[in-house]
């Protein structure tokens, strides 16, 4: 019986990972990489915990699953009633129990199509057997260690897990890794502390793939290692929420939702991985009526002229998505069968592309070495979750929107469209074949095709070749 084995190394660095791999510091995956292949993704936006797990398990974009970011809110369920359970949330804490009850009910999980698998400290875990989710009691105290403390005890729990449960019933196996991440956050993510939890890794991942030998399950078997986003280094916040309240705003924002039992709100902020942030505004305290860019000029501007926004996106009148950076200005528009980008002065992320209709995969390819690798197709995902923001921000490298309520503080951040935090690597234990960029996205179909399991059904991602 074919199996894959995922391996997912929350908040790994490419950068970091070449550099330990030139330094022979990693051998189990150089090996793993000799008779396999070591390829650059793109990850998807916001480029955080949670939702960008999406691809790998519902092979999907988050916006399409209505879900995008850690933080939302749902305008219109707002204005109907601020108090339901369904106007907003956060994953960061006891909401954390609604993350696969809010993903869009007609996309399918990975778990549905292959029954019998297993899941480690991972939060996607619909269709997926009782019984095969093995931390489902403990994650919550495990994560809370890592998150508070940097405590790498999760990640060997994890290979714990999945070695015991490794036997010839399973055919898919998704665990998650969480501590670089974590450490990362509290600390930095390019301190030795930090490249000891990769070399860690490393050595678990020597003896798993032995223990696969052992039980001659290895020549059938698809090793992925990868991470959902990459991190840079936090050197200042922008806290956004108190942008707001100092221009007199009443805003809404985690952790003191509370006030909604005796106040009203005119703007919402929703920050997720830190370095992006959904902006919620209301019309004269409603929140049911569309947002309109024109009323907004001033603000727009005003955001733009701080130091820390670098990217900012939002819908005109005619649905378009506006797009503005100090460097330029741009449109993006969905016309179905192709996307059409058109720089309306100087072009917003630099690239060198004209005005025109593309496919997905030549945005990619032509942006993948980019600053904002594949940035055109991400907005345009995002903004189809009716829980997406009036208006979108992206961070500068070195700065983040959140600083109080933050707890520890946040050294390192991510959620951005930076090829710092979008850039992540894929590595098998066998030959992946195509001359395109790829996304995680295309993790998808490639794991079920793999196992001979047949999709009925399109995907955001592509089956990548596998030999």
């Amino acid at each position: 019986m074919k199996k894959v084995i995922f391996l997912l190394l929350d908040g790994a660095r490419v950068d970091i990972l070449d550099k330990l791999l030139e330094s022979n510091r990693l051998p189990i995956l150089k090996e793993l990489i000799k008779n396999g292949t070591y390829k650059k993704a793109i990850s998807v936006f916001p480029s955080t915990t949670g939702p960008a797990y999406l691809p790998f398990l519902m092979g999907t974009y988050p916006g399409k699953a209505n879900m995008p970011g850690i933080r939302w809110l749902d305008k219109l369920s707002f204005a109907d009633n601020p108090n339901s359970s369904n106007s907003h949330r956060s994953y960061v804490g006891y909401e954390n129990k609604y993350f696969n009850n809010d993903i869009k009910k007609s996309i399918k999980s990975i778990f549905e199509h292959v029954p019998n698998s297993i899941s480690i400290f991972n939060e996607i875990t619909r269709g997926l057997k009782n019984g095969n989710d093995l931390t489902k009691y403990s994650k919550n105290y495990y994560k809370m260690l890592s998150h508070f403390y940097g405590s790498d005890l999760i990640d060997k729990v994890a290979f714990n897990k999945l070695i015991k449960s490794i036997d010839d019933e399973k055919q898919f196996y998704f665990s998650c890794f969480y501590s670089i991440d974590s450490l990362s956050h509290i600390e930095g993510s390019n301190t030795e502390k930090i490249k000891k939890l990769y070399e860690d890794f490393d050595l678990n991942l020597g003896v798993l793939i032995q223990n696969l030998k052992d039980k001659k399950y290895y020549d059938d078997t698809l090793i992925i290692v990868t991470s959902d986003h990459g991190h840079s280094d936090t050197y200042k916040h922008f806290d956004l929420a108190t942008y707001f309240e100092k221009k007199n705003n009443n805003v809404f924002y985690y952790p003191l939702t509370y006030k909604k039992l005796y106040k009203k709100f005119n703007s919402s902020v929703m920050v997720s991985g830190n370095s992006m942030a959904h902006i919620y505004l209301s019309d004269n305290f409603d929140w049911s009526k569309q947002f309109d860019i024109t009323k907004y000029e001033l603000l727009i501007n005003d955001l733009m002229s701080n130091e820390a926004v670098d990217i900012l996106s939002c819908k005109n009148r005619k649905g378009e998505i506006v797009v503005i950076s100090n460097s330029g200005k741009a449109i993006i528009n969905d016309k179905e069968s192709s996307i059409f980008y058109q720089p309306l002065e100087d072009d917003p992320f630099e690239y060198n592309i004209k005005e025109g209709l593309y496919s997905e995969q030549e945005l990619l390819n032509l942006t993948f070495n980019s600053k904002y690798p594949d940035s055109i197709i991400q907005l345009l995902q995002i903004f189809k979750s009716n829980r997406c923001g009036d208006i979108v921000v992206s961070a500068k490298k070195g700065w983040d929107f959140r600083e109080r309520f933050e707890i520890p503080e946040h050294k390192s951040s991510h959620g951005s469209l930076r090829e710092e935090h979008m850039k992540v690597p894929i590595i098998t234990n066998r030959k992946i074949k195509t001359n395109d960029a790829i996304r995680t996205v295309d993790l998808y179909p490639t794991v079920l095709a793999f196992i001979d399991k047949t999709l009925k059904f399109q995907t955001d991602g592509k089956k990548l070749d596998i030999y």
